[in-house]
């Protein structure tokens, strides 16, 4: 079957013009984020301006990703015990999931997004491997593909046609997303970024990056190889002529990273499958994960916010042994006083 294309039928400025920027509120604290020495202030301020954004932030700080010991109700709590690497990746993470929810639903968007849910999951786990922030590396997931996603959002019936061709007589989707809208979504992605004025390590992970194999294991390698994998465990976006063997890819990992990585494939599926489910649902909790993430540290230079630890299993089992002797004083003091109220009650009698 012939690949037959209409070629810059649009320029790349009219259709970045036509796709839907991210709502205002997200610039806004991103902009603040990326000051060397971000304010609670001003940043909970312009979170709590926006009510939904807000209901979604905290519903998501308090998913069992973060592990906080009690429920925190309001965002300033949220960001003091969270801290600011962690606040952008909730902001990054709730401004994907509203973005793709905002498009017009179609088998090609449905793809698409199993495949972003699908990276996600991937370089949540990889980051883990790694000793990196998990939830960063899920929302860098969440991010790589913004281009596409923007390029479906603006030509979706367009989109779907090529994500049918793609495969076919050697064609790869990004030539056919360069034959039909002059760029592919990579380019895309970089150039909403840079239009969008995301903060640089955003905009690298939207305009892909590249990462050097040979090079360690960093936040670009990670979402590389995260949606490679995605690929390799059947929740590619489209065909590839030539893919790449699960094996092949996780023999990129530095040895350290290869041995503390969940390398089965069942597994791994199953990981993705509950996220894909979970996404089903009209909650804002799509950062749950099964497995608690790992403590990272806060940057040092935003001291006074800080990272809680994870309880110990011991002390989830000290825990609950104080409860329980608590409960059985309790007990004690009331059958103490039953039998006092007993013997005053026969002695006046």
């Amino acid at each position: 079957m012939s690949v037959d294309l209409e070629e810059g039928r649009l320029t790349k400025d009219s259709l970045l013009a036509a796709i839907p920027a991210f709502p205002p509120i997200v610039f806004l604290v991103l902009d603040l984020l990326s000051s060397d020495r971000p304010d609670v202030v001003p940043l909970v301020e312009a979170i709590s301006s926006d009510a939904a954004f807000s209901a979604q932030l905290l519903s998501m700080a308090n998913s069992p990703q973060f592990g906080l010991p009690a429920q925190v109700d309001s965002v300033h709590r949220a960001t003091i015990k969270l801290g600011f690497i962690h606040i952008q990746s909730l902001v990054v993470a709730i401004a994907i999931t509203n973005y793709r929810r905002a498009a017009r639903p179609s088998e090609a968007l449905d793809k698409c997004w199993r495949h972003t849910l699908a990276s996600a999951v991937l370089c949540r786990e990889l980051g883990r491997a790694a000793g990196m922030p998990a939830d960063r590396m899920y929302s860098f997931g969440l991010l790589h593909d913004i281009g596409r996603l923007g390029l479906l959002a603006a030509c979706p019936d367009e989109y779907n046609e090529l994500l049918q061709m793609a495969g076919r007589n050697g064609f790869s989707l990004p030539e056919l997303e360069r034959r039909r809208f002059g760029m592919d979504h990579c380019e895309t992605g970089r150039r909403l970024a840079e239009r969008w004025d995301l903060p640089p390590e955003l905009g690298a992970i939207a305009g892909h990056a590249d990462a050097d194999s040979a090079a360690a294991l960093d936040f670009y390698k990670v979402v590389r190889l995260g949606c490679q994998l995605a690929a390799a465990l059947g929740y590619g976006v489209a065909a590839r002529p030539r893919p790449v063997p699960f094996d092949e890819i996780l023999g990129q990992l530095p040895e350290a990273a290869r041995d503390q990585f969940p390398a089965n494939p069942d597994a791994l599926r199953q990981l993705i499958e509950t996220a894909i489910e979970e996404d089903r649902v009209p909650t804002a909790e799509i950062v749950q994960s099964p497995a608690p993430a790992r403590v990272s540290q806060p940057n040092s230079e935003h001291a006074g916010v800080d990272r809680p630890e994870e309880p110990s299993p011991s002390a989830r089992r000290k825990h609950g042994a104080a409860r329980l002797d608590t409960g059985i004083i309790l007990l004690a003091a009331m059958v103490v006083l039953v039998l006092v109220a007993g013997a005053l009650c026969l002695r006046n009698g």
